[in-house]
């Protein structure tokens, strides 16, 4: 017997997204498994039943809550819209902000660990994260580019070798290893001094 989906409108939208908000504060406060779907429907205000009309499975909202912690939680407080044309300020903001914000909101890190971690059971989560990776890592390259072309990023550095070194600090930062005292004030600016070219 098939599932039967919402029908797309404003009513199922504003529903569907308080679904997913109810089910990234659950998956925070207890966790991918802690999580239950029964409380995540109660927290919504909606029936188990109509939760299953929106997500048929709890992987279902896994995945929905998985772009809502990228989106919404992690990249939107960052403000990169305002440094997006400015390749080496945008990755100051990105460094800087993300080590802030998880500094500030461990949940939403934590729970985005999990999930890259479940992902290498479930090939639906898998291929949401890498497509994550892959679009960040096309956007730090690019943003590399840019300052190559414009003589503030260093010419002899690969620019897709370079992003994928920047994301993987990024990640390590964020998931709140014991930095000495002062480090991370100073991890945008040396950040900068590294990529930058050599001034005569």
């Amino acid at each position: 017997m098939s599932v039967k989906r919402a029908k797309p409108g404003p009513r199922a939208e504003e529903r569907r997204e308080r679904l997913i908000a109810a089910g990234y504060r659950a998956m925070v406060r207890s966790g991918l498994e802690g999580a239950r779907t029964r409380d995540i429907a109660a927290e919504a205000g909606i029936t188990i039943a109509t939760l299953h009309y929106y997500f048929p499975t709890k992987d279902d909202l896994v995945r929905a809550v998985l772009e809502h912690t990228i989106r919404q939680q992690m990249l939107a407080p960052l403000g990169l819209d305002t440094d997006w044309d400015d390749g080496l300020a945008a990755l100051r903001t990105l460094v800087t902000g993300l080590m802030r914000h998880a500094d500030a909101e461990p949940g939403h890190f934590r729970l985005l660990n999990e999930m890259i971690w479940a992902s290498r059971e479930d090939p639906a989560l898998r291929e949401m994260i890498a497509a994550w990776h892959t679009d960040w890592h096309a956007t730090v390259a690019g943003w590399l580019r840019g300052g190559q072309e414009d003589g503030r990023v260093r010419a002899d550095l690969d620019p897709e070798a370079t992003a994928t070194l920047i994301i993987y600090v990024v990640l390590g930062l964020v998931t709140r290893p014991p930095l000495p005292d002062g480090a991370e004030d100073r991890l945008g600016a040396e950040l900068h001094r590294l990529l930058a070219t050599v001034e005569e």
